[in-house]
């Protein structure tokens, strides 16, 4: 066992080193101005998007020229319209190259990234690179987190022990040392956060980053403070003082595991991934601090006491072993994109030095389980040898999982955050497109273009790819064209203001081989920012739809009848105190409840109202109405009519 041993423990270090070539995964994602650009006048803001939730207050945004002055003032400001973004108002900008330096802390985790890059005040910039460094996790991390790892887990497996029956006052006591170790690590964790952040104390503590650390010290303190209550209480409750305590250190199992990576997806994933994660955590907290409470409260010498306890042990610790593995693989599966990444990332180094510390674990497992559970009413020094190097693993193996919490998994650092996304073919089915803009806003855009072979699936290579803007429902208004260059990961990518207003867009991908052009024609449509509406309904009259353009005045959608069928949509248009609006041509568009969305035939009835023929159906219909002033300012209302799915009854 002694050069296994030495192998994995040279792994593991191995591993570690490795770690500096990992990149953390919240990264910008969007800049506005554009990296690279040459503006025609100053920038008021700077406004950077980022691909996990920026605490605001821990965060730090400077625009400087080439001689180091910096030209920001305040702080950066979290952006009400998008969690993801930040904000920072800059000074009057003369002619020249400005660099925006920002370096971030992630809400979801703590960890921060830093970068750069240039543009230009009618100037072009010498260079349009984008500079991305992530800190390596320091030491002090690693210790702080190998500590809270490794608390609870003795902590949980110590409390459990007595409720399944393998444990008595001894391994109650190892569970309130085990609450000790975690406190421990969560406040170096907190020291760690702290220094790595140039907010006060105060600040930090604020923040979401603060209040885990916070939650982490509160639940542990609690667990710890049950444990010491049962060691001291007596039969019945000691039973339930360490039922307490266990739902005490399972809730800081819960608050840690919110706090990391599984944190960082949304919706369903976000669930699932979460309730993995915990149930990993928890589960290896019950076998292996188990395992330690079980040596501990064997050490008096064989009985048939111990006995049983071994027995019971080991059927729990068949169980939990399984459901490690089951949720460790179905966490891997998540976090790396294809088998190379347990090679070529340290994520999946950390990973794949985590499975062979497991598989030894479980070796060994089942050795105690077929040699020292038989012998454990005659001799326990087998169970304690055994156990010994089990735990020797284990200790290594949590290395690794505090690894894990430190680094970015490579399907995070890899994938392509989406705003809007479409997706279709050329018109002989040679070619199939996906088409990705980072954010669905309009205004500053990245745009990521992927293309198969139509039949094979295979990447296309291409010698060009360009995108034309055309705007659906402004006729007037000229198409842009943008230019692609292709990426390392075999996209074409290219930045820049072609969704330059809210509303439909028609976005024509050419793609230029040997063999010719293709072109793919694909729908995309820029996020109207929130409009106020207020509804009026008066029994006999119209329902009356009003919807807020900020300081251009209102829109009105009058509904006759409000109801599935057809339906006359009348739309007046009002100034900012609400006097007649004289517009130019209204276009008129229907989203159906199925998502189809088509324009309407508009006909005007004075220069300030229209009427459109509508088919309205059961479900949400999207009405959008969109013309121009004249002075050429754009106006666009959206409104939503509610229809029930079924006839009311009476």
């Amino acid at each position: 066992m002694r050069p296994i041993l030495a192998a994995l423990i040279v792994i593991a270090a191995l591993t570690a080193w490795s770690a500096a070539n990992l990149h953390a995964h919240s990264a910008l994602r969007l800049a506005d101005p554009l990296e690279g650009a040459t503006l025609g006048d100053s920038p008021t803001i700077i406004r950077l998007t980022f691909s996990e939730k920026p605490e605001a207050s821990l965060s730090d945004i400077r625009v400087l020229d080439a001689s180091g002055k910096a030209y920001q003032f305040g702080k950066p400001t979290a952006d009400a319209s998008d969690p993801f973004a930040l904000s920072i108002p800059v000074r009057k900008l003369d002619v020249g190259v400005y660099t925006v330096n920002w370096r971030i802390v992630s809400a979801v985790d703590g960890h921060a990234t830093a970068g750069a890059y240039a543009f230009g005040v009618r100037m072009a910039p010498t260079s349009a690179a984008r500079s991305t460094s992530d800190p390596i996790a320091s030491r002090l991390e690693m210790l702080a987190r190998w500590l809270f790892l490794v608390g609870l887990m003795c902590a949980l497996g110590g409390a459990v022990a007595p409720i399944a029956g393998y444990g008595g006052r001894s391994s109650t006591a190892f569970a309130s040392a085990g609450c000790l170790v975690a406190i421990a690590g969560a406040l170096l964790l907190g020291l760690e956060q702290r220094t790595g952040s140039t907010a006060p104390l105060a600040a930090l503590i604020k923040t979401t980053v603060g209040r885990a650390i916070v939650w982490r010290l509160v639940a542990s303190g609690v667990a710890g403070a049950l444990t010491l209550a049962a060691m001291l209480a007596r039969d019945r409750a000691r039973y339930w003082f360490s039922w307490a305590a266990v739902a005490a250190t399972l809730a800081a199992m819960a608050i840690h595991t919110s706090a990391g990576h599984a944190a960082a997806a949304s919706g369903q994933l976000r669930t699932l991934g979460l309730v993995g994660q915990w149930t990993h955590f928890a589960v290896a907290g019950v076998w292996l601090g188990g395992l330690a409470a079980l040596i501990i409260e064997v050490r008096g010498g064989p009985a048939a006491d111990t006995a049983n306890a071994v027995r019971r042990f080991s059927r729990l610790a068949l169980f939990s072993a399984a459901i490690v593995a089951a949720t460790g693989v179905a966490r891997s599966v998540v976090e790396l994109t294809s088998w190379r990444d347990l090679i070529a990332t340290s994520y999946g180094a950390a990973v794949l030095v985590k499975s062979v510390l497991f598989g030894a674990i479980v070796l060994l497992g089942a050795v105690h389980r077929r040699r020292s559970v038989p012998l454990a009413s005659t001799s326990v020094r087998p169970l304690r040898r055994i156990g010994a190097a089990e735990l020797g693993l284990a200790a290594i193996t949590i290395v690794a999982a505090a690894m894990l919490g430190a680094l970015a998994p490579p399907a995070a650092a890899r994938a392509e955050p989406v705003g809007l996304s479409a997706e279709g073919s050329d018109f002989a089915t040679t070619v199939r497109v996906r088409l990705i803009a980072t954010s669905d806003q309009p205004g500053p855009n990245r745009f990521i273009v992927r293309a198969v072979d139509y039949d094979t699936r295979e990447p296309v290579r291409a010698r060009r790819v360009r995108i034309r803007f055309v705007p659906t429902d402004d006729p007037d208004v000229e198409p842009t064209t943008l230019d692609l260059a292709a990426n390392e990961a075999g996209s074409y990518v290219g930045s820049g203001v072609h969704l330059a207003f809210a509303g439909r867009w028609q976005a024509i991908v050419a793609i230029e081989r040997e063999s010719g052009v293709v072109e793919v024609p694909l729908d995309l449509e820029a996020r109207t920012p929130e409009q106020w509406v207020s509804v009026r309904r008066t029994p006999g009259m119209p329902v009356e739809y009003t919807v807020s353009v900020g300081e251009l005045g209102d829109i009105r959608f009058s509904a006759d009848p409000a109801r599935p069928g057809p339906s006359t949509i009348t739309i007046s248009f009002f100034g900012f105190v609400h006097t007649p609006l004289p517009v130019g041509a209204v276009v008129v568009t229907l989203t159906d409840p199925s998502g189809q969305t088509a324009p309407q035939p508009v006909r005007r009835l004075d220069a300030t109202r229209v009427a459109a023929n509508v088919i309205l159906k059961p479900g949400r219909n999207r009405l959008a109405a969109i013309t121009h002033l004249e002075d050429g300012t754009r106006m666009r209302a959206v409104v939503d009519i509610d229809l029930p799915i079924r006839p009311l009854s009476n």
